[in-house]
């Protein structure tokens, strides 16, 4: 009888941790598909959207742009600067750095075309860098962050291509080749995911500043927790305890 009371006392509390262990609610598996699932979408459309900037599409790269930002720059806008435009940049940085000029929304809408030295109309190239002697020509993809409430989203990538030191400087043509991280912000409104903090660190009186190119609570990022996606997972079944980690930005 004691052997049976303990052999009882066993499985009492085999069932009671099965319980335990199995109550209701997303499982791992099922929180890690629904991740990976929003990890492709966002795949595609870095994809798509480094595509455009790397055609100079820079009417297609204002069509991934946050409403918010779209509300306070207008695609003429959007042109003449060739794609790197901070939301406030009438009160901004740019008016503050020595000798530069903000022309008039009227001279903008009317030459949105951009023309070469001697005056005449030649291609707009999206701006990766202020520096114009970087070509970008593909990128590699590093890792997907998704924050745990599915609104924002970190997209890694490493941008490959050539750099050219200015000739003016070094008289002579010296190349090499480039390799840059580069993060991609993502908010999802209204089921749509956007493009919503760029970062550019360039140093402006020396200092070296971080401009956010439309108006967004720093805190929305630092302050959640991610989920994070490596690209091997993209291509295989989901495999949550290997692919997706949760943890701090």
């Amino acid at each position: 009888m004691r052997g049976f009371s303990k052999t009882m006392g066993y499985l009492l509390s085999g069932v009671f941790l099965l319980s335990w262990v199995f109550v209701p609610g997303k499982s791992w598996a099922q929180v890690s598909d629904k991740f990976l699932k929003e990890a492709k979408t966002l795949t595609k459309l870095e994809d798509d959207f480094f595509k455009k900037r790397l055609n100079n599409d820079l009417k297609g790269a204002y069509n991934y742009q946050h409403p918010d930002y779209k509300e306070k720059i207008s695609i003429e806008e959007f042109l003449y600067f060739e794609g790197r435009l901070e939301s406030d940049y009438r009160n901004g940085v740019m008016p503050h750095i020595s000798g530069l000029m903000i022309p008039s929304m009227e001279h903008i809408k009317k030459n949105t075309v951009k023309r070469d030295i001697l005056g005449f109309p030649r291609p707009s190239y999206y701006k990766w860098f202020r520096n114009p002697f970087i070509k970008v020509q593909r990128y590699s993809l590093e890792r997907i962050s998704i924050s745990e409430d599915g609104q924002y989203a970190m997209v890694k990538i490493v941008l490959k291509g050539r750099e050219r030191l200015n000739p003016a400087q070094v008289r002579g043509d010296i190349q090499f080749d480039m390799i840059r991280p580069h993060v991609d912000y993502w908010e999802k409104v209204d089921g749509k995911w956007v493009i919503t903090v760029l970062v550019d660190k360039t140093s402006i009186s020396g200092a070296m500043k971080t401009l956010y190119f439309i108006p967004n609570n720093n805190d929305a990022w630092v302050k959640k927790e991610y989920v994070h996606i490596d690209p091997a997972s993209l291509l295989a079944e989901p495999d949550p305890e290997r692919h997706a980690l949760n943890g701090k930005h």
